[in-house]
């Protein structure tokens, strides 16, 4: 029977042509999607999984990563002083003006780290070294920001002005953009408190290393006896972090409306196809009913035709996904197309060509030879 059923589906190429393309763009589409979707999860959350830590603290009522206050030198103390803090790093994340060069406003996200504490920053250095950031005044910058920034020709040694201070641009990055499109310039916390007009000491959050992580929940208790502050694990601040602009925005479901309407598509053009093609061949069907064929072997028929268009037609939508994702990283766009990824999206367009191929299945089952031979 599975001879047959692709011999048949083969018989018209046109159509099959038709449902393979059908099938490979809701695929693409459906992975896309789903990949953007992750991506974007990647890219609100991505400075707190790169600075890592066990515990970050923040001002009272601090919901997104973005949305961070000022805090004073005495909370690093407090921190300090707990016996189960190993360090307290400060992390300074401000928004501030970016004067161009002719003469236009925008603006950038000034992120200040404390050098030697804790994971590298920044990461995915494409040109320079860490060190480089050393010296007073000095920034990273993404080439991705590149033309926002109005960096045209050489980037290295460039100059900016951010708010009232003039800065230089010491080190290029690859691939690190902010949720908000506002270009990150990565730049150690001497450097960030200046530009940022903060006083010594001060810091948007603290990030706190601990000597066992399963004092997290005692830390978090004691910042909690502070009316002015809150207190997160790593992974639940992400996650708040994570929901505000994607989910709390809209965005995942703009995401997730836009692969259901692939997948819909991609049911009717298959359905279609496969139920022109048992209509086309009810004698034959027929004729094998007629002579002992089980109703099981004649829905293998169907069964054999959306298997083949699934498997040949999701695989040509994994290759123009993966096509797609590099042209989207060319924009700053990050598709996610790891193997959960893949999983899921595969697993739906089974699912849709299983879908389409329902009203075939039922018009086979249904078949009588008596009627079909009138």
């Amino acid at each position: 029977m599975f001879r047959i059923a692709l011999l048949t589906l083969a018989y018209d190429r046109g159509k099959l042509v038709a449902s393979l393309a059908g099938v490979a763009f809701a695929a693409t589409l459906a992975l896309a999607q789903i990949g953007l979707y992750f991506g974007f999860l990647e890219t609100s959350s991505s400075l707190i999984r790169h600075a890592g830590g066990d515990v970050w603290v923040m001002a009272k009522g601090t919901r997104v990563l973005d949305n961070g206050e000022r805090m004073s030198a005495g909370t690093r103390d407090l921190l300090a002083a707990h016996p189960c803090v190993k360090t307290v790093r400060a992390v300074i994340i401000a928004f501030m003006p970016l004067r161009k060069p002719d003469g236009s406003l925008d603006a950038v996200q000034i992120i200040g780290y404390d050098p030697g504490l804790g994971p590298a920053m920044p990461w995915n250095l494409r040109r320079g070294l860490p060190q480089d950031l050393h010296g007073p005044a000095r920034v990273s910058v993404d080439d991705l920001d590149f033309a926002k920034l109005a960096i045209d020709g050489e980037a290295i040694g460039t100059s900016l002005r951010v708010g009232s201070e003039q800065v230089y641009v010491a080190a290029v990055t690859e691939g690190i953009r902010s949720f908000t499109l506002s270009p990150y310039l990565f730049a150690e916390n001497e450097t960030a408190r200046r530009v940022a007009n903060m006083s010594d000491g001060q810091a948007t959050y603290w990030v706190v290393d601990l000597e066992r992580p399963s004092c997290a929940t005692d830390v978090i208790e004691s910042v909690a006896r502070h009316p002015d502050l809150d207190a997160y694990t790593t992974d639940e601040f992400r996650k708040m972090t994570e929901h505000y602009w994607v989910s709390g925005s809209g965005a995942g479901t703009a995401l997730g409306f836009s692969a259901i309407l692939g997948l819909v598509v991609g049911v009717v053009i298959v359905g279609q196809t496969l139920y022109a093609v048992t209509k086309e061949h009810l004698r034959e069907l027929a004729t094998l009913k007629a002579i002992g064929a089980h109703p099981n072997e004649i829905v293998r028929f169907v069964a054999w035709q959306a298997a083949f268009l699934a498997v040949v037609g999701g695989g040509l939508g994994v290759v123009m996904a993966f096509s797609v994702q590099a042209l989207a990283a060319r924009h700053g766009l990050f598709i996610v197309l790891d193997r959960l990824v893949l999983t899921v999206g595969c697993g739906a367009v089974l699912t849709m060509c299983a879908v389409a191929s329902l009203g075939s299945i039922r018009a086979v089952l249904e078949l009588e030879a008596a009627e079909v031979f009138q």
